[in-house]
């Protein structure tokens, strides 16, 4: 026969193991992100895996980085804002936690398959009846560096007069390249990496920008500052790295030395 002893030290290990299950489904939180558009590829795949691994869970809220920076701070509402470029928590100053670099956002020319234009170089941008889409510089932030590109060219008022489109988000621009509206544009390399079916890259000379750094903050707005700091750090954490290097973003380190290297 079972002891009584023993049936009751057994009865008290499955309540405990039953508590602690449940403790884990009570705790487990709803986290609130604002989220680049470009940086959907990498994110989506890293959120599902976030959940798997933590039993939170994460809506992601994607648009032009200026674009989500005007819906939070309308709402002032949220847990992690992650946009294209770290310049934008310039304007989130005494709303951010903290703020961690990821990846380097790398602009390159996407040049249209389906229309065949014969584009090798920045400067073929400025080429007669060639149609180009740029990012608005407001509302994106490959929109603000294909600016500081253009400026730096000096062939920047050539090629705004080739401009036929602007959008509010690099996937918007990678669309007018795969259905052939225009023939090139100033998108981010992901874009061009992923869809290579239709779209191809051509480098954009290192001197010309300094590549945009993604970085992901906690907001003070966050009601589970201690969860929103664990998918920050995942994000930044080697593992996260690997996953947005996988769908084309750089490392910070070396297009930092490549970019700086090109300047002396």
């Amino acid at each position: 026969m079972v002891s009584s002893k023993w049936t009751h030290r057994l009865t008290a290990t499955l309540v405990a193991m039953l508590m602690l299950g449940c403790s884990a489904r009570i705790w487990a939180v709803e986290l609130k992100v604002y989220a680049g558009a470009g940086l959907r590829p990498a994110i989506d795949a890293l959120v599902q895996e976030y959940q798997r691994q933590s039993g939170d869970q994460v809506r992601v809220e994607y648009g032009g980085s200026g674009a989500i920076l005007t819906r939070y701070q309308l709402s002032h509402q949220g847990d992690v804002f992650i946009p294209g470029s770290r310049m934008y928590f310039d304007k989130l100053a005494g709303e951010v936690l903290s703020v961690h670099d990821i990846v380097a956002h790398t602009p390159v020319i996407g040049v249209s398959l389906r229309r065949g234009a014969n584009v090798q170089r920045l400067d073929d941008l400025t080429q007669p009846g060639l149609r180009v889409a740029l990012g608005d510089p407001k509302a994106m932030a490959l929109g603000r560096t294909a600016e500081h590109i253009l400026n730096a060219s000096g062939q920047g008022d050539a090629i705004r007069r080739n401009t036929v489109m602007r959008a509010g988000t690099v996937k918007q621009l990678a669309m007018y390249l795969v259905q052939g509206e225009v023939d090139a544009a100033i998108i981010g390399r992901t874009e061009a990496f992923l869809d290579a079916g239709h779209i191809r890259m051509v480098a954009i000379p290192e001197h010309l920008y300094q590549p945009e750094i993604v970085a992901a903050g906690v907001l003070k707005s966050s009601q589970h500052p201690d969860q929103a700091q664990a998918l920050v750090d995942f994000l930044t954490s080697a593992e996260g790295v690997a996953g947005f290097e996988k769908v084309g973003f750089l490392p910070i380190q070396s297009t930092w030395q490549a970019s700086q290297a090109a300047t002396k």
